[in-house]
């Protein structure tokens, strides 16, 4: 995931940030504020990712909230985060594929 090229091409999405664990920005697409939001995406995956081993479900991969008109997608890739908000939410599902077949070398 060293850059946003691959889903920020997807019509359904409106924006995406690419940051760190560590809340640190790397990159952002049609989002006016990425630092912040890569900073808040940093702890919020952080966070999900210590529960989740306290918890005994495995390493955290993707983590989706989702309301009636918009979805936001975090996608954690080793020690990077990617958040995509997506609209409308009914269509995360067809983000989820397109990014698991491009992770995985199959898009």
């Amino acid at each position: 995931m060293s850059d946003l090229a691959l889903i920020a091409g997807l019509p359904e999405v409106r924006s995406a940030v690419l940051g760190d664990l560590a809340g640190g920005f790397f990159d952002a697409v049609r989002e006016p504020d990425g630092e912040t939001v890569a900073a808040v995406m940093g702890f919020l995956a952080t966070a999900v990712v210590q529960a989740g081993e306290h918890l005994g479900l495995g390493a955290l991969r993707r983590a989706t909230v989702s309301g009636p008109t918009r979805a936001h997608l975090v996608v954690l890739h080793g020690s990077s985060v990617m958040t995509a908000c997506v609209e409308p939410a009914a269509a995360v599902a067809a983000v989820e594929k397109a990014l698991d077949a491009a992770l995985t070398g199959r898009g």
